[in-house]
């Protein structure tokens, strides 16, 4: 037969289970601070192929708003217009 534990001192096992909840909160914060890097990453490289825009390149390879991420391509690429060409080089943030 299965034994019936009965709990002799509530305010101890409270504490335990308080200590348990904040050691899984503390080594959940350690190891997700590890994960970020503070290194900054080298920016993506692709070439244009034909038909692509700056929108679907923005689209497939960047995360976050399109259109903020087609501004930052523009920036790093130094393009004065939308006008992108065949074989061209671009560098992703």
């Amino acid at each position: 037969m299965l034994k019936h534990y009965r709990l002799t001192n509530k305010k101890r096992f409270f504490a335990f289970l308080v200590l348990v909840f904040a050691a899984f909160y503390l080594a959940g914060m350690i190891i997700s601070a590890g994960a970020v890097s503070d290194k900054p990453q080298a920016p993506k490289m692709i070439r244009v192929q034909k038909g692509d825009t700056l929108w679907e390149i923005a689209q497939q390879h960047c995360t976050g708003d399109i259109r903020d991420n087609i501004y930052r391509i523009r920036q790093i690429n130094q393009l004065s217009s939308w006008i992108i060409h065949e074989g061209q080089i671009l560098l992703l943030p």
